[in-house]
C-alpha cells in the first residue's frame, strides 16, 4: 500500500477514537482513556527496551518497589479499579505464564525441590483460605496476599530462560538501588514535598519504609559487587558496593545489617572472600566518617555518631530491653526488642492454645491478644497487623502445617544455594549475587514486616525465582545494560512473543 495512503488512513481511523477520548475526558470517564494510554505506553516501553511485555511489567514493578515502596505499593493502574501494581503484574505475568506454558504443552514450574515445595506452600495457604474468607471477607484475602505473591517466583523463572530478560531484570534491580541511594536522603530531608507534591490523586509516589530501604540497599550491594566481577565497569561497581555496603552500615536498621551479615557468611563459606574484603572496607570507612564526625562535632563523647552506632549494634542482643543506653539518639530501639518478644509469644501461646495444626487462618487479628498484655502505650491508632517476623506470622495464620512448609521451603533453599555458591565461579558471579540477595530479604523479614506487603515480597520472590531459572553456567554479562541479542538457551523452546498491550497492581 502506498505510505501516503497507509498514513492517511490510520489518521482517519484515529480521528473518531481521538474524539471519544476527549469527549469522555471532557467528562471525568477516565477508564477507556487510561486504558489507552497504559496500551500506548506498553507498546512504547516493549519497543524501547527490546523485552516481551511481561519482562518489562515486572521490571517496572522491582524499580518501583525499590525506588517508590510503599508509595508506590498504594498507586492504583487505573482511578475507580480496586487494582495495585503487584496484582496487576502478577494477573499479567502469571496469565502468560500460562498461556505460553500451554503453547509449549510444558508446566509451568519446574520438577526441583524448591519448586515443589513452593507449589505445596501456595496449596496449604489456599485451602487455609477456602475456609476464612467467608467468615472474614477481604480481610482474609489481604493477609493471604503473603502466599500469593509466591506466584512471582513462577513467573520471574520462567523469564529468566532468555539472557536479555535476565540481563534486564537485574539491571532494573540495580539501577532501582542507585536511584534509591540519593532519593532516601532527600525524602527525609524534605518530606512535605515527597508526601505533598509528588503524588497521584492524592497518594504519594514515594514514601518509605526505613527497614525495607535499608534491606534493598543491602541487597542491591551484594548485587552489584558480584555482577560486577569480571566486567569493564569492575571498578565503579565495586565502589558503588562499598558505597551502598558503607550506608547499611551506618544506617538505623538491625534487621538489614543482620541479612547483610548472612549474605557475608554464604559467601565466606563458599570461599568467596572479596566481597567480604570490601565490607570490611566499607565498615572501616565507615568507623573513619564516624571518627570524624564526631571529631568536628565537638559534642558530647556519649551522644557522638561513634556511640550511637555501638550502642545501636548492642542493641541487637538485648532481647527483654533491660539495658542502660547513654545516647539519646538510639530512640526506642530497646523497647522494641520487647515490644517484639512479647508479640511472638502472644501470637505462638495463642495459636498453640486454639489451632497448633492449621493456625488461626487468614483475617485474624494477630495484635488483639498482644494490644491486651503489652504494658506501654501504642497509641489510639495502632493498626499493625504483623508480629514484625514472617516465620511467626505463618505458624499465626497456618499453624504447624504452614511452618513446616516454611522449613522446607529454608530448608530447600539452603540446599541450593550451597551448590550453586560452591559451583558458580568468575563467569556465573551475578547469580551468587542473587542467591546472597534473597537470604538478605529473607533474614530481614525474620524481624520485620517485609514478606507480608508486596514491598518486600514483590522484589524477594522476583529475584529468587530470577536466581533459580538463570542456568548454573550462566556466561558472565552487563548486569547494568540490556543485552543487544538474546542469548539462545538450549533447554528452553522458542516462546510466542508477548502481546503489545495488556494493563494493570497492591498494597498491605
Amino acid at each position: 500500500m502506498n505510505p501516503v495512503l497507509q498514513r492517511r488512513l490510520l489518521a482517519l481511523a484515529a480521528l473518531p477514537v481521538a474524539l471519544l477520548i476527549g469527549w469522555q475526558v471532557a467528562h471525568e470517564s477516565l477508564l477507556l482513556p487510561l486504558l489507552l494510554a497504559a496500551g500506548a505506553a506498553a507498546f512504547v516501553a516493549v519497543r524501547f527496551t527490546h523485552v516481551a511485555l511481561d519482562v518489562a511489567v515486572l521490571g517496572l514493578l522491582l524499580f518501583g518497589y525499590v525506588v517508590g515502596n510503599r508509595g508506590f505499593a498504594q498507586q492504583m493502574p487505573f482511578a475507580g479499579l480496586p487494582l495495585f501494581p503487584a496484582e496487576f503484574g502478577l494477573a499479567l505475568g502469571g496469565g502468560w505464564l500460562l498461556v505460553k506454558s500451554a503453547w509449549h504443552k510444558e508446566l509451568p514450574w519446574r520438577g526441583d525441590l524448591l519448586n515443589w515445595t513452593l507449589l505445596l506452600w501456595i496449596a496449604a495457604g489456599t485451602a487455609r483460605l477456602a475456609f476464612d474468607v467467608r467468615r472474614e471477607g477481604f480481610m482474609a484475602v489481604r493477609d493471604y496476599a503473603m502466599v500469593y505473591y509466591a506466584g512471582f517466583f513462577f513467573v520471574a523463572q520462567q523469564q529468566a530462560a532468555d539472557a536479555r530478560a535476565r540481563r534486564f531484570l537485574r539491571g532494573c534491580l540495580l539501577w532501582g538501588v542507585a536511584v534509591l541511594l540519593p532519593v532516601y536522603p532527600l525524602f527525609k530531608a524534605f518530606p512535605e514535598f515527597f508526601v505533598g507534591t509528588l503524588t497521584v490523586r492524592g497518594v504519594p509516589l514515594i514514601f518509605y519504609k526505613n527497614d525495607l530501604v535499608q534491606t534493598f540497599l543491602a541487597a542491591g550491594s551484594v548485587v552489584l559487587f558480584q555482577a560486577a566481577m569480571g566486567q569493564r565497569w569492575a571498578l565503579a561497581g565495586k565502589l558503588g558496593a562499598i558505597l551502598l555496603g558503607g550506608a547499611v552500615l551506618v544506617e538505623n536498621s538491625r534487621a538489614a545489617l543482620v541479612g547483610l551479615a548472612a549474605a557475608a557468611g554464604w559467601l565466606a563459606l563458599t570461599r568467596k572472600p572479596a566481597y567480604l574484603k570490601s565490607l570490611a572496607l566499607a565498615g572501616a570507612l565507615a568507623l573513619v566518617g564516624l571518627l570524624f564526625a564526631t571529631w568536628v562535632g565537638r559534642g558530647e563523647w556519649r551522644q557522638s555518631s561513634l556511640v550511637v552506632m555501638y550502642e545501636r549494634v548492642a542493641s541487637m542482643f538485648d532481647v527483654q530491653g533491660t539495658r542502660t543506653y547513654a545516647s539519646e539518639e538510639l530512640g526506642d530501639k530497646p523497647n522494641n526488642n520487647r515490644f517484639r518478644l512479647v508479640w511472638w509469644r502472644s501470637v505462638i501461646g495463642e495459636t498453640w492454645e486454639n489451632a497448633p495444626a492449621f493456625g488461626l487462618g487468614f483475617g485474624h487479628d494477630l495484635a488483639e491478644r498482644f494490644l491486651r498484655v503489652y504494658e506501654f502505650d501504642l497509641g489510639e491508632d495502632f493498626n499493625v497487623r504483623s508480629p514484625h517476623s514472617f516465620p511467626v506470622t505463618v505458624f499465626g495464620r497456618m499453624g504447624a502445617v504452614g511452618a513446616l512448609l516454611l522449613l522446607a521451603l529454608i530448608v530447600a533453599l539452603t540446599r541450593i544455594t550451597w551448590r550453586r555458591l560452591r559451583e558458580a565461579d568468575e563467569t556465573a558471579e551475578p547469580q551468587s549475587g542473587l542467591w546472597c540477595a534473597c537470604w538478605v530479604i529473607l533474614v530481614s523479614a525474620c524481624f520485620g514486616v517485609v514478606l507480608e506487603g508486596p514491598m518486600g515480597a514483590v522484589v524477594f520472590w522476583t529475584l529468587l525465582g530470577l536466581a533459580n531459572g538463570t542456568p548454573a553456567t550462566e556466561p558472565a554479562d552487563d548486569a547494568m545494560t540490556p543485552a543487544d541479542t538474546p542469548a539462545s538457551d538450549s533447554a528452553a523452546p522458542p516462546l510466542p512473543k508477548a502481546p503489545a498491550a495488556v494493563s494493570v497492581d497492591r498494597a498491605s
